[in-house]
């Protein structure tokens, strides 16, 4: 018992050193950031609507390689396919992709960009300035914009007015317009896209909303729709434009088809529309999982961070430890276990020896005279033809019994079960 403890403490001890020496150095230990791809489950997640879509029976594909790859993909059709693509990614966006991208949505394809402008989530860098989109908007001589609305000016305050309750006050409203609000968006026209659509819920920023941005096109063939406000401030939040022979659909709300969003107010009909309008019977629908740390190529941090891997690694940690603490005679020698031969094996060794050197015949010419001898000796018969002649009057022997113990003595080709058993049965029946 005593050895069977300090073993178990020093596995505790070697599988206590392994994980420290293993495990990530977060001084910061955080929340997981949910991310807008189709398999994230969290509340800024897109699995909820890849799940609710596949269920429909579109064919909904999570897209992990680079818009360069589009014209590549052998599985997509030409045209016809849509693409939903969250902005700012969080993987680099080359600039090659983005000719790529143009060229693909020029054969009628179609791109549902969710931008994080008017409200910035976790996985957005605050900082962004949308360029990226821009440019890909001026390809088609579309022209995205902001502008600062005019903040009230500040009425010079005088000694008094400085109190404690107006620094609370002001600091109480700028926390306020930082922080995420819950907003409506409002459908701007009668157009098929918006077709039961009335309102869309959302979250918002109270700062974000002082910077307008605005669509505009620089030639007159340009077509673009306004598709949803902002309730309070009454800015629009989404266009449609096309893009060649393709479409743009612009959101400036990055969390309409989020998991905590896809089932509020009318946010699924919405989506259902543009894809009615946008996605052909045969089209792929595309979320851009790439840009977002899901590859096709072996990526080491995503897979460091998988929660498979290190659940596997629990399961070996923990049967080893099983293993080193219960397995008692691990540092015990090995011992023979002693035999002790019976009376039943020496029959058995020697039944072995003559089966292997007496051929068939043989032995059976010998059982025959064997039992012939016993019958001999317990009945008091003068010869062997006396005893045939008994053998063949009794009548609990057949002839064909006769006929066996016969041709075994003439050495003939014969089963030995057989003989076997037919020498049993005249033992038991005659001795």
């Amino acid at each position: 018992m005593k050895e069977r403890l300090i073993t178990l403490l020093t596995a505790l001890a070697a599988l206590a050193l392994v994980i420290l020496l293993l495990s990530p150095r977060h001084p910061d230990a955080q929340k997981p950031l949910s991310l807008p791809t189709s398999e994230d489950r969290g509340a800024d997640g897109l699995k909820g609507l890849f799940t609710w879509l596949q269920r429909e029976g579109l064919n909904v594909v999570s897209f992990r390689k680079r818009y360069s790859d589009l014209h590549k993909d052998k599985t997509l059709p030409e045209r016809g396919n849509v693409l939903i693509a969250s902005m700012p990614a969080s993987k680099e966006i080359r600039e090659t992709e983005w000719p790529a991208l143009a060229d693909w949505l020029e054969q009628g394809n179609t791109l549902i960009v969710l931008g994080a402008v008017y409200q910035h989530p976790g996985w957005a860098a605050a900082e962004n300035c949308f360029c990226d989109v821009k440019e890909l908007l001026s390809r088609y001589d579309w022209i995205l914009d902001s502008a600062d609305q005019q903040d009230e000016p500040n009425t010079p305050e005088t000694q008094t007015d400085k109190t404690l309750q107006s620094t609370l006050n002001t600091l109480q409203n700028s926390l306020k317009g930082a922080l995420p609000q819950d907003s409506q968006l409002l459908a701007q026209s009668s157009h098929p896209l918006l077709q039961g659509v009335t309102s869309l819920q959302t979250q918002t920023s109270a700062d974000l909303l002082k910077a307008a941005w605005t669509l505009s096109g620089s030639e007159p063939e340009n077509l673009s729709l306004r598709l949803l406000s902002e309730r309070d401030s009454h800015l629009t939040t989404a266009w449609w434009m096309n893009a060649g022979a393709g479409r743009i659909v612009l959101l400036l709300t990055p969390d309409l088809f989020s998991n905590q969003r896809l089932g509020q107010a009318d946010n699924a009909r919405f989506i259902g529309n543009l894809l009615k309008q946008s996605l052909a019977p045969a089209g792929r629908l595309l979320f851009d999982d790439y840009h977002f740390g899901l590859s096709e190529l072996y990526d080491p941090e995503h897979f460091f961070k998988d929660q498979r891997l290190h659940q596997t690694l629990w399961c070996f940690g923990i049967f080893w430890l099983l293993y080193v603490a219960g397995y008692t005679s691990r540092l015990a020698p090995v011992r023979q276990a002693g035999s002790q031969l019976s009376t039943r094996d020496f029959i058995k060794v020697n039944a072995e020896f003559f089966a292997r050197r007496l051929n068939q015949p043989v032995l059976a010419e010998a059982l025959v005279k064997h039992l012939l001898a016993d019958i001999h000796a317990r009945r008091g018969m003068r010869s062997e033809a006396e005893v045939w002649l008994w053998l063949e009057q009794h009548s609990r022997v057949s002839n064909d019994q006769i006929t066996l113990l016969k041709r075994a003595l003439a050495k003939q080709r014969l089963s030995l079960l057989r003989l076997s058993n037919t020498i049993t049965y005249i033992r038991t029946v005659t001795l």
